[in-house]
């Protein structure tokens, strides 16, 4: 994180839980060009060459339904050359929102279930609502949020490879002279 630009403050695109029709909202976030340096800059990448973000949001009573895709262009350096290299991203995105004292309840109820059971794992369990925060949803933060998860974090260039030189020196093993001298050789 830079100190100049918190996370969320890079891509801000908020938009308010009433403006959004119950039968789905269409929106696009595009970073700006003048935005592209400082995310990737936030990201680790070489470079940002384009993001956009396509959602649709419908609304039932207070609760938000997104569906959407994060496309990017960008470069990320190779872990092996350190060279750069482009990287596209096609990223869907599924989220539900709820207000933020619902979520807390969810939160709550969970932490008492969680007293009650020692180890449980719940494979088939949705995950909880993110929580609408003074009645907004900020798409930027989302998307770029997604957008951090989906690159790799280890980034390698198409065609290279890590040379291991350690085993060719020729040279016999620490572990090959221990058994010679536990078989008396």
């Amino acid at each position: 994180m830079t100190p100049d630009h918190p996370p969320a403050a890079l891509l801000k695109h908020p938009i308010r839980v009433e403006a959004i029709r119950p039968r789905g909202s269409e929106v696009v976030v595009r970073a700006e060009a003048e935005q592209l340096p400082a995310i990737a800059a936030q990201l680790g990448l070489v470079s940002v060459e384009a993001l956009e973000a396509r959602y649709t949001l419908s609304r039932n009573g207070e609760r938000v339904k997104l569906d959407g895709r994060i496309a990017a262009r960008l470069h990320q350096a190779c872990v092996v050359t350190l060279e750069p290299f482009p990287v596209q991203l096609d990223v869907p995105v599924q989220l539900d929102f709820a207000p933020e004292e619902e979520v807390a309840a969810f939160a709550r109820r969970n932490e008492r279930d969680d007293a009650e059971i020692d180890i449980e794992v719940l494979l088939n369990e949705a995950d909880p609502p993110e929580p609408i925060v003074d009645g907004a949803i900020d798409l930027g933060g989302i998307t770029l949020e997604f957008l951090a998860l989906a690159l790799d974090p280890y980034p390698r260039k198409p065609g290279a490879s890590f040379e291991s030189s350690a085993g060719d020196t020729g040279t016999e093993s620490p572990f090959a002279a221990l058994a010679k001298l536990k078989r008396g050789d």
